[in-house]
């Protein structure tokens, strides 16, 4: 993360949290930047010098006027402004990461054979949070590799209860048992 991002990312962050406006604020950043990995051409566009500047500050009032509390419109603006919209989606990283401090939440990245069902998800949510003592939001992957079970990979951890690694830890045993 660059010194340039989290300094921009957390005065968006404070004024966010001053106004009582961080849920809100924190959703369309992640709309807006999961828009703008879809569509990297547009922000090509907005980093572009071969486009004057009130052009591109006229593509966000128009692109986004009506979509975005005016502080996130504004706040691209500014990106625009001191030529720095380059660093958009790490500004956007570092909001999401402040916001998770603040209201105790961590990421788990699951990973399973196939999409779990609700009970599992609720179940693996609760197990979680018992063992981070946060909120958890699950981001789920599928990887028919796995075979069975799951994989969680939360706060730089790693816990392994899919078959494949059961089935590794069985082979290593016979092989070293030997």
């Amino acid at each position: 993360m660059t010194g340039l991002a989290r300094e921009y990312g957390e005065g968006l962050y404070e004024l966010a949290r001053d106004e009582d406006l961080r849920q809100m604020i924190h959703e369309q950043l992640n709309d807006l930047s999961a828009l703008l990995k879809r569509e990297p051409q547009f922000v090509r566009l907005l980093c572009s010098r071969a486009v004057e500047r009130a052009e591109r500050l006229r593509i966000i009032d128009e692109t986004f006027v009506n979509h975005v509390h005016p502080y996130v419109s504004n706040f691209m603006k500014l990106l625009v402004e001191k030529e720095h919209f380059d660093a958009f989606l790490l500004c956007c990283e570092w909001f999401h990461q402040r916001y998770n401090e603040d209201f105790r939440i961590v990421e788990a990245v699951v990973t399973s054979a196939v999409p779990l069902n609700e009970d599992e998800r609720s179940a693996l949510r609760v197990k979680l949070a018992q063992l981070s003592g946060r909120q958890v939001k699950l981001i789920e992957a599928v990887d028919p590799s796995v075979i069975g079970g799951v994989r969680v990979e939360m706060d730089g951890k790693r816990y392994d209860n899919t078959i494949q690694d059961r089935l590794g830890r069985l082979r290593q045993s016979l092989v070293h048992g030997m």
